[in-house]
């Protein structure tokens, strides 16, 4: 596993109080501008339409749930490393808390756990 993050590369999160306030507000603005169908507990955000300081992060997608904003750097089989915004709060969270570094308020990094 060491190996394929040295060559493959990994994603650390940002610490950046501006960049992560963003990153909050536009996981907000997405969660509205892409409403879930009732029978749908998801929905993907094409990439043309993802915010400019989500886009940033170089996100392989980014998935509005009931839960909160799916922001997936690095997808691997074992969860991979993302940042997810939670409407609420960190029990919202569809991991166990553990998993979870709160960068911001609202802001979490998960990484493989």
């Amino acid at each position: 596993m060491f190996a394929i993050l040295l060559l493959g590369g990994c994603h650390w999160p940002t610490h950046n109080p501006a960049k992560l306030e963003s990153i909050k507000v536009e996981a907000l603005a997405l969660m509205t501008s892409h409403p879930l169908k009732p029978s749908g507990l998801s929905a993907d955000v094409p990439k043309s339409q993802w915010p400019p300081t989500i886009s940033s992060l170089k996100p392989e997608f980014v998935t509005v749930h009931t839960w909160g904003v799916d922001i997936s750097t690095t997808p691997y089989f074992d969860g991979g490393w993302r940042y997810q915004v939670s409407k609420r709060k960190k029990s919202d969270l569809p991991m166990p808390e553990a998993c979870y570094q709160e960068l911001h308020q609202g802001v979490f990094w998960h990484g493989p756990c």
